[in-house]
């Protein structure tokens, strides 16, 4: 120990050190801890591996002491007061919003050790919100991971690590510009020849199974390097530099599982070797001048087995206290130490309790450890369970793809992949980079991605999405999306981000979390005073059971886990389902929904509208009309400007040049063709120009619009030319999610510009609640004011740029995923398929999430408000009921495993439509 004149003060600190074996290493580390500036005294502990700091910067004591040689880590740092402010001041807890820019660089992860409660969380958010740039911050107590938007990332980062928090950025996975690779044989002359030729900077390292590693950098395409070094005989290939994270997280948990189970067994054994010993009357009785030394010595394993099996328990709490702060550690350090040292002041004054028997809490001490060490290992695997969800997400995209270079495959892993490459992907085979078909034909399961579970058909200039499955043919396809841009990342992205978040339904549990540990250390006081005073003989045992009852009973944990462990698995299955939840408050507001608005077209519709029918007048034929038409419609992007697309190119029309082109809200668009005006689009549009319509056509109008067809007429400024007819099929699966809706008590309201017959047919073919047509976007904002007006809770689902903003007016916006980039960024739920069905099973379990954190609070609540009064004896003069502080323990530590597990049954939540049947 060195510098024994240290005194804590309110700039000091804590740092863990390893690597120190003697009196040298004492030196170096405090003489670099004192170079730091701004360090004015350190004291270093060799046997507690650990260094006291006064002043100074941690984040820069830690590089100085790194730089000598040794590793350190903070020592967490708890503030004197960890309370939550209330809900009012509460800053936003929301996970950021990448989704709608998941190329965003002011959002990044920070990895965070040591939090274990929600004061931790606390604490943690208001280091980051201190950095300046901050603009939002929201962490993970299961993952622990914090997503920060906005500041310094390196500063933020110090800021956590000052507050006593380890702390590092994530690791991005990016492509360097080295190359791995793994060649057959070993180093010749003619291969270091090879490679000195296709690349500079080589190093060499012999593998492990006899073959040679070497590494390059180079300007060639990872392929061309492999194509090279095949034509000149040598047979390699790239190692992949990337390790899966979840796959690390996997093992983490692992060794963190046995280390519990280790830790439980010998408590375990120690606890009942105790137990049986003294009810079989095998170990001595302890009295005054006998068996004194025996229980000592049975005391001193009692203590090594504390040591072995809760020393995490006792580091954090002593840590806490130096701060006068407290978490769950601090209860179970307070308990057991109580039960110990009560039985060791029992073990040195025999007697002591009068007429207590001499009764020892000996096997408690061990015991409470050993329960609450077998529930955490049960909590961690359920923990690692319930991310599950984004690992399987990632495992859906292969490893490696098979470029197409020379009329040849080569193998490179994904991940050195550049843009417009020709992959080719061989029937059975995954898709393993979103892409455009360039050649051949084939049907892709896309149902892993979009939930449907149809194959769709896929040909030349279709798009394909990385993760999905090819069936029966062979596809060449381009590299359009990378990395972090492909689809895949998105929904991974999107899903993170919403497990983050915190519904405002939690904001009551970080009130209870903040003053829960103090009041009850506060109520095992008050619980031993009055056993002491007012108890039968033996008062000092009864207070002594019941007051470390009390402590180890208490569960702030399941609290604390009640909410983040269903948003978690709940998003998750919710991302498997092809339903994309953007945050908490989106899943909270889609439980609510009394109301639903929808559009026609590309919603209750396929979106891929035909001409069925044409009517022409005498100054031109149809061919003429679908030339104007497909003039008109050249420069829209409606749905229905498809139709007219779609039936010129079968004809082979080429499309006249167009000035002054128009489009007009609601109604049409307009253009000038060969010098003459033109108009194209419903009868209002016609009505606005004074024209007049012709009665016979009218007539037809309104009998195809009352079987669901779309009228559209043609005309120039002069005279009507002609009308068109287009159907857009209704979708199979559209009447039965309808259905599904009503099952959930959900009123389906149709907003659509189309002809109010061609409404009116299609909201009574499929049992619609309320249909409003021939309307302006505007109008639909209206429709949803109106519907909150009176008090109803509206979803709007929407696929294009001009119902962004009513998505972004209702309470919940659902975005079609086929839809505009404008929709999806305005929307608070995006479904990657395009049926309506997704809608109603994201309603269902975002209600079953919501329903699952109230279960999961309401469990904690309860089981603390009855067990915390059982433990304290209060049924005990109208029961005989007294809680064993053991069996305690294996409530408090079974309380936490229930949270989880009740959280985990989302994970078997089916789609609404399978289970209507």
């Amino acid at each position: 120990m060195s510098n024994t004149s240290f005194e804590f003060k309110d700039d000091s600190y804590s740092l863990a050190v390893d690597d120190m074996t003697c009196a040298h290493c004492v030196v170096s580390v405090e003489n670099a801890a004192l170079a730091v500036e701004g360090v004015y005294q350190a004291r270093v502990i060799l046997s507690e591996a650990r260094v006291d700091i006064s002043g100074g910067k941690p984040h820069e004591v830690i590089e100085a002491i790194n730089a000598a040689g040794y590793v350190a880590k903070p020592l967490p740092k708890i503030p004197e007061s960890c309370e939550l402010g209330s809900a009012d001041e509460a800053p936003e807890q929301n996970a950021p919003d990448v989704f709608s820019n998941a190329q965003d660089t002011a959002s990044y992860q920070v990895d965070i050790a040591d939090m274990t409660c929600s004061s931790c969380v606390a604490n943690v958010e208001k280091a980051i919100r201190s950095v300046e740039g901050v603009s939002d911050a929201a962490v993970n107590l299961v993952e622990k991971k914090a997503w920060v938007t906005g500041g310094d990332p390196q500063t933020v980062v110090n800021a956590i690590v000052d507050f006593g928090y380890d702390a590092s950025l994530s690791k991005i996975v990016t492509i360097e510009d080295r190359l791995f690779l793994t060649i057959a044989g070993r180093k010749t002359p003619a291969l270091e020849s090879l490679l000195g030729q296709l690349g500079h900077e080589l190093e060499y390292e012999e593998s492990t199974d006899g073959g040679l590693g070497a590494s390059l950098k180079t300007s060639q395409h990872p392929a061309q390097l492999l194509l090279q070094l095949k034509q000149a005989g040598f047979e390699a290939e790239f190692k992949e530099q990337f390790e899966d994270p979840h796959r690390v997280q996997a093992e983490e948990a692992r060794l963190e599982i046995r280390r519990a189970w280790q830790r439980a067994a010998l408590a375990a054994l120690v606890g009942i070797g105790l137990m049986a010993g003294d009810m079989s009357g095998f170990f001595p009785k302890l009295e005054a001048g006998s068996g004194q030394l025996f229980w000592g010595m049975m005391a001193l394993v009692c203590l090594f087995t504390m040591w072995f099996s809760g020393h995490n328990y006792y580091n954090t709490a002593i840590k806490l206290a130096k701060h006068f702060s407290s978490n769950m550690d601090t209860l179970v350090a307070l308990g057991t130490s109580a039960a110990w040292l009560s039985s060791a002041i029992i073990i040195v004054f025999p007697g002591f309790i009068p007429g207590g028997g001499n009764h020892l809490y000996l096997d408690a001490s061990v015991m409470i450890l050993a329960f609450l060490q077998f529930g955490h290992a049960l909590e961690t695997r359920a923990k690692r369970v319930t991310s599950e969800a984004i690992g399987a997400l990632v495992q859906l995209a292969p490893k490696s793809a098979a470029v197409l270079l020379e009329d040849q495959e080569i193998q490179i892993p994904v991940s050195l992949l550049r843009k417009g490459d020709e992959v080719r992907v061989k029937p059975g085979e995954t898709i393993p980079v979103d892409g455009e078909v360039v050649r051949g034909e084939s049907s892709v399961d896309e149902s892993m991605i979009t939930g449907e579970s149809l194959p769709v058909s896929k040909q030349v200039g279709d798009d394909v999405i990385g993760g999905t499955g090819n069936n029966n043919g062979s596809l060449i396809i381009q590299v359009t999306r990378l990395g972090a841009e492909t689809t895949l990342s998105h929904i991974i992205g999107m899903v993170q981000q919403a497990q983050l978040s915190k519904p405002p339904i939690a904001s009551l549990v970080d009130k209870v979390s903040s003053i829960f540990v103090p009041t009850v250390i506060l109520i095992s006081i008050l619980t031993f005073i009055a056993w002491w005073i007012l108890g039968p003989v033996p008062q000092l045992a009864y207070a002594f059971t019941t007051g470390i009852a009390v402590l180890v009973i208490a569960c702030p944990c399941a609290l604390g886990l009640a909410t983040p462990i269903a948003i978690m698995v709940g998003t998750g299955r919710a991302a498997q389902l092809g339903i994309l939840i953007r945050n908490s408050d989106a899943l909270q507001s889609a439980a609510r929904i009394t109301h639903l608005v929808v559009d026609k077209t590309g919603t209750l519709t396929e979106g891929r509208p035909t001409i069925t029918q044409i009517k022409c007048s005498d100054s031109l034929d149809e061919r003429q009309l679908l030339e104007v038409a497909l003039g008109l419609e050249t420069g829209s992007a409606h749905p229905l400007a498809q139709a007219v697309l779609q039936s010129a190119q079968e004809q082979n029309i080429q499309a006249p040049a167009c000035d002054d082109f128009r489009s007009i809200t609601g109604m049409g668009v307009s253009g000038l063709i060969a010098q003459q005006r033109y108009y194209l689009g419903n009868e209002k549009l016609m009505l606005d120009q004074g024209l007049e319509m012709n009665p016979r056509w009218r007539e037809f109008a309104l009998e195809q619009a009352a079987q669901g067809g779309t009228p559209i007429w043609l005309a120039s400024d002069k005279e009507l030319l002609g009308l068109l007819i287009l159907e857009d099929k209704i979708r199979d699966d559209t009447a039965e999610a309808i259905s599904a809706l009503h099952r959930l008590g959900i009123k389906v309201v149709m907003c659509t510009g189309d002809f109010h017959k061609t409404a009116d047919a299609v909201g009574q073919s499929l049992g619609i609640d309320t249909v409003h047509s021939e309307l302006l976007p505007e109008q639909k904002l209206s429709i949803i004011n109106e519907l909150q007006k009176n008090g109803h809770k509206v979803g709007m689902v929407g696929d294009g740029v001009n119902d962004a903003p009513a998505l972004a007016q209702a309470d919940t916006g659902f975005a079609i995923g086929s839809g505009t980039d404008v929709a999806i960024e305005h929307a608070d739920i995006t479904l990657v398929g395009d049926s309506l069905i997704s809608v109603g099973t994201a309603i269902a379990i975002s209600s079953a999430t919501l329903r699952n954190i109230k279960q999961n609070l309401f469990g904690a609540f309860v089981y603390n408000v009855i067990g915390i009064p059982l433990a304290a004896g209060l049924f005990y003069p109208m029961t005989g009921w007294l809680l064993n502080p053991m069996f305690a323990s294996f409530a408090m530590a079974m309380s936490s495993v229930t949270v989880v597990s009740n959280a985990n049954r989302l994970r078997f939540f089916q789609p609404i439509i399978s289970k209507l049947k």
